[in-house]
């Protein structure tokens, strides 16, 4: 492994971030566990001007075991601040710190900083903690790697290598930073995420939430990884579960699934009546995080491809900030529905175009749409069908559609 020196810079974020940098309110970098949150925070701290009084507190690191409570993050911040001004705190996983919100008032009462967080459960702001803060916070939500930062990585530790071939182990190992700085081979990077997935659920669900049965919670997960791609409900798992022999009550599928999304594992995206723009209760599907963690828990499936690409479409949209949806229109699907700001983006994926059918299938729910937002249908490999079709559907390969700059016009 070759390494430059530094880090890889995480445009997307750092971008996200910067519109919030000293307006008074706590910035809360939120995602799943090893998705690069410290390390976006760690470059945006080595961004900052001469000058700047840094204060950084790490709780993944044992020097800070004694900043137990919230007092005692007081104390520290408060011995280290400078009086002339100019004071930035950054705080990685604070959720570890007893009454955290209530240092984090006091410090945006007093002005006396500004206020960097990262946490590994979206639950690090609920409306108990929402109420804590008076709304004085902004919410920044982190994928682990998109593709074309997985290319990234490869240039600066690995020095590059062919875009196919990084697309196809970007399938199969997901994003998570760690496999891709650390050139680790499909089987050992699945024991990794294995490992992440256990830690995520020991510590971010078990502990926090006071859940009993370790095995009972795999399974719900196991089974909601093996619908990527697939309308499912509470009721479907439960009824699933049940078939195999589980004992378990829908109230628990439910929490459970709820637990499972506030440690960012999971994404419920519900479903939209794209014409009346009209969510459609009780019709969602759910998504991974990232792929890796389906193939960590129930293994690879070829077969499952057409699935596999609606979820790195899924998460590569809601890393670029959008809103991401599935939808319906008339009695078809449409697979991706993604709203940001007043852009709207639909997309339809499948591995090939292989029969009139699916060609028929894929165009017309697209086609029944009617409205002007770009449209696109993509594929493993374009093909001889890449390009715009005669009513304005851009038709491309996975790959080009994950390194095209904006979706917000066709070609």
């Amino acid at each position: 492994m070759s390494d430059n020196g530094g880090l890889v810079k995480r445009g997307r974020y750092l971008e996200a971030m910067r519109p919030f940098a000293g307006n008074g309110n706590a910035k809360v970098v939120t995602g799943i566990r090893r998705c690069g949150k410290s390390s976006l925070l760690d470059t945006f701290a080595g961004s900052l001007p001469a000058g700047i009084n840094l204060i950084k507190v790490d709780m993944e690191l044992s020097d800070n075991a004694g900043l137990g409570t919230w007092r005692d993050l007081l104390g520290h911040v408060g011995a280290r601040l400078d009086g002339s001004g100019g004071n930035v705190l950054v705080v990685n996983e604070v959720q570890d710190i007893d009454g955290w919100e209530l240092a984090v008032r006091d410090m945006i009462a007093r002005g006396s900083c500004d206020i960097y967080l990262t946490g590994s459960n979206s639950n690090l702001l609920s409306s108990e903690y929402s109420t804590y803060l008076g709304g004085r916070y902004d919410r920044i939500h982190m994928m682990p790697l998109s593709f074309s930062e997985c290319m990234d990585f490869q240039d600066k530790y690995h020095g590059g290598g062919d875009p196919d071939r990084i697309l196809d182990r970007f399938v199969r190992v997901g994003g998570f930073p760690i496999l891709w700085r650390y050139d680790q081979d499909v089987g050992s990077s699945m024991k990794t995420v294995r490992t992440l997935v256990d830690s995520s659920l020991n510590n971010d669900i078990m502990r926090r939430y006071g859940v009993r049965s370790a095995d009972l919670l795999m399974r719900v997960l196991r089974t909601v990884v093996s619908t990527v791609g697939s309308y499912v409900s509470a009721i479907n798992i439960h009824n699933t579960l049940r078939s195999a022999g589980v004992s378990v009550s829908p109230d628990t599928v439910y929490e459970y699934l709820g637990h499972l999304e506030a440690a960012n594992l999971i994404v419920r995206a519900e479903a939209v009546d794209v014409r009346g723009r009209e969510a459609l209760r009780s019709t969602y599907k759910y998504f991974v995080t990232d792929l890796a963690i389906k193939h960590a828990l129930v293994g690879y499936r070829r077969d499952d491809m057409p699935g596999h690409m609606e979820n790195i479409i899924f998460t590569e949209l809601m890393g670029r900030g959008y809103d991401v949806r599935v939808g319906r229109v008339g009695g078809r699907e449409v697979d991706i529905v993604a709203d940001k700001g007043d852009e709207r983006v639909y997309v339809q994926a499948c591995t090939e175009l292989s029969s009139e059918d699916v060609v028929k299938r894929e165009f017309g729910s697209l086609e029944a749409i009617g409205d002007s937002h770009p449209k696109y249908v993509v594929l493993m490999d374009a093909g001889p069908h890449r390009g715009v079709s005669s009513k304005g559907i851009m038709c491309c390969g996975l790959r080009e559609f994950l390194e095209m700059r904006s979706y917000g016009g066709l070609p």
